[in-house]
Parts: C-alpha cells; structure tokens; sequence
C-alpha cells in the first residue's frame, strides 16, 4: 500500500479518529443514503438532484467548512450540475 506507513501512523497516534471516519464513511456511502430515500419517501422523489448531493452539501456547512448551503453549493456548482 503506497500511504501504509502515513496510515499506520495515524492509527498509532490518533485510533479514534481512523476509527470514526470509517464508521461515517460506511454510513453515509452515496448508494445507501440515495436507496433509503428511494424508500422512504412519499411525496418527495429524484429527479435531479440526489438526495446524497444534499447530505453532502449540508455535511460540508455542518463540518464548518462553508459557512452556508450557499456558498457550499457555489463551491461544487461544478460537480453538483444543478
């Protein structure tokens, strides 16, 4: 693995962290948030914008890395496409 030992490094010092980021990454994967809407949604439906588009966006206001869905949204105008 070309980042084991930078891995390796962050379990030993920091395992909570390695361990949360796995948990979330795993939770909140794209396919799985997208098929629970598709589940659970009555009057609300994809026709667009994927419901794992907006978690992300609210994730990045949420984390402070923008400080609005805003500026989140301008940002990514470019991956996001609507």
């Amino acid at each position: 693995m070309l980042l084991g030992q930078v891995f390796e490094r962050f379990v030993k010092e920091s395992p909570v962290s390695v361990m949360v980021r796995g948990l979330l990454e795993k939770a909140l994967c794209l396919q799985i948030l997208d098929e629970i809407f598709e589940r659970s949604a009555k009057t609300q439906y994809t026709r667009e914008l994927l419901f794992s588009t907006v978690v992300n966006l609210m994730s990045l206001v949420v984390c402070g890395v923008h400080p609005s869905v805003h500026a989140a949204h301008q940002a990514s105008v470019e991956k996001i496409g609507v």
